[in-house]
């Protein structure tokens, strides 16, 4: 996974895979290596191929989420390092006792907003492409769709905003150029 998301971000920045080992200092032949997933860099390396790319190295980082524990502790996380508001959302008949979340950040709540918009199409979309009856034209499409949706997050964790803009409780944020990402 790792080496797909090292190929994914090399391209999305326009490079060939010697122009990385270049920026990188790492031989070319690694690089490939990587990102066929014969190997996987040390953290050092891996550290290297971020930095050439522009990027902080958190973002080739995984999380194995399956059980209702894993969310718990990431949520946990992201309570004590940034600035989270809970509150129940407002509706007509909330007798589900549905909450919402929120961030005081601006440039977290700006974010979220504009993935908000982003689903919305998306599963907007998703829901025609799956009504086509044409099998293949029905998996070409829901391929093409999901290859946005990628390219999207790709976008999102993979600009200045989202790599190096700080966010954790107590700091100032720093002044970045904000991309749009719709």
């Amino acid at each position: 996974m790792i080496g797909e998301k090292i190929r994914a971000y090399r391209e999305f920045r326009g490079l060939s895979q010697v122009q990385l080992a270049e920026l990188s200092g790492i031989n070319v032949g690694t690089i490939r290596k990587y990102e066929l997933g014969i190997r996987n860099p040390k953290p050092d390396q891996l550290e290297k191929i971020a930095s050439a790319l522009g990027l902080n190295v958190s973002i080739f980082l995984d999380f194995n989420i399956e059980t209702v524990g894993d969310v718990l502790a990431l949520l946990f996380a992201i309570d004590d390092s940034v600035e989270l508001t809970l509150s129940p959302v407002d509706s007509v008949d909330n007798t589900a006792g549905t909450v919402g979340f929120s961030f005081k950040n601006p440039t977290l709540q700006d974010f979220i907003r504009k993935w908000c918009q982003f689903k919305n199409v998306y599963e907007k979309d998703k829901t025609e492409i799956l009504a086509i009856e044409d099998e293949q034209k029905r998996r070409e499409e829901m391929k093409k769709l999901e290859a946005v949706q990628e390219e999207w997050k790709l976008r999102a964790m993979g600009t200045t905003i989202g790599c190096h803009t700080i966010v954790k409780k107590g700091t100032e944020e720093k002044a970045v150029k904000v991309y749009d990402l719709t």
